[in-house]
């Protein structure tokens, strides 16, 4: 039983930790709650429907996760960085990504209809140790985008320029750093393993228009729960995951969203700036 819990675990929490991850790149150099990455995980799954009967699995894969790192580029490029620039607030930029995140979701009911859909007729996975592959996948995935991302953030000039646009965007606008070209490109990073998530989803679980919002939520509340670091949001994500399996073995998989909730609540309480975020130090002034 311990052993099926920690593997649900570290299989629902690889999932949260794509989006929490994606979610907590862009807060760093866009800081507002933006609900279109929700938007480009339903993109992607629903794009691998459309293209996978057409261009098979091998050529559809890059190519819905081009279209989707497009996406996330445009909306930026023509949306939220003109909007920006007029000096908008992050509450109105909320309220625009609430607006674009409905129309997309009422695009997909049009298109597709409100039904569940599934990837799993186009390509047959095997299993690795009684796992599906798609499972194995996204596990994996998770690894590898938290490494690479924390390789770009600790040992790239790229990476130091996103943590510069953390700290302060008005100073590094200062000392040169094209503040909207790094949102742009970090829109895209995050594009591209929001639409890979989209497709592994298609996969495993299925797809339905209202599922981008849902994945969104979780992730963002693992980031939140983590603190905000990209290691954070990984380990918030598994937190989020373990007290979720946990409700449902402890009462039902229908209480699982309750339990989850109620721990997130306890923990923030407990740890306002996320449970792995240290402590500020306190400094002491001597006349």
């Amino acid at each position: 039983m311990l052993q099926q819990l920690l593997l649900n675990t570290l299989i629902i929490g690889s999932g949260y930790a794509l989006m929490a991850m994606a979610f907590r790149l862009m807060h760093w150099v866009s800081p507002f709650f933006n609900l279109t990455l929700g938007a480009s995980v339903a993109l992607g799954a629903y794009l691998g429907f459309a293209l996978i009967p057409v261009f098979g699995v091998t050529a559809a894969w890059p190519i819905v996760i081009v279209l989707v790192a497009a996406f996330t580029w445009a909306l930026e490029a023509f949306i939220f960085k003109p909007v920006r620039a007029s000096g908008a607030s992050p509450m109105v930029l909320l309220i625009i990504s609430l607006g674009l995140y409905t129309i997309f979701e009422s695009a997909i009911h049009l298109a597709f209809g409100p039904q569940y859909q599934t990837l799993g007729r186009a390509l047959d996975f095997t299993r690795v140790a009684g796992i599906p592959t798609t499972q194995v996948v996204i596990v994996g995935f998770a690894a590898i985008v938290l490494g690479g991302l924390s390789f770009m953030l600790q040992r790239t000039f790229f990476g130091k320029t996103i943590r510069a646009i953390h700290d302060s965007p008005p100073l590094a606008n200062l000392v040169g750093i094209n503040v909207p070209r790094v949102v742009m490109i970090v829109s895209v990073i995050a594009g591209a393993i929001l639409g890979a998530y989209g497709l592994c989803v298609g996969y495993d679980t299925g797809m339905e228009p209202l599922m981008g919002f849902n994945i969104l939520f979780k992730g963002m509340i693992a980031a939140i729960i983590g603190g905000p670091t990209i290691l954070g949001a990984y380990l918030g994500a598994m937190v989020l995951a373990g007290a979720e399996n946990i409700g449902v073995w402890m009462f039902a998989s229908q209480w699982r969203d309750l339990v989850a909730f109620v721990i997130f609540i306890i923990l923030l309480w407990l740890r306002p700036r996320g449970i792995f975020t240290q402590k500020p130090k306190r400094t002491e002034c001597r006349v």
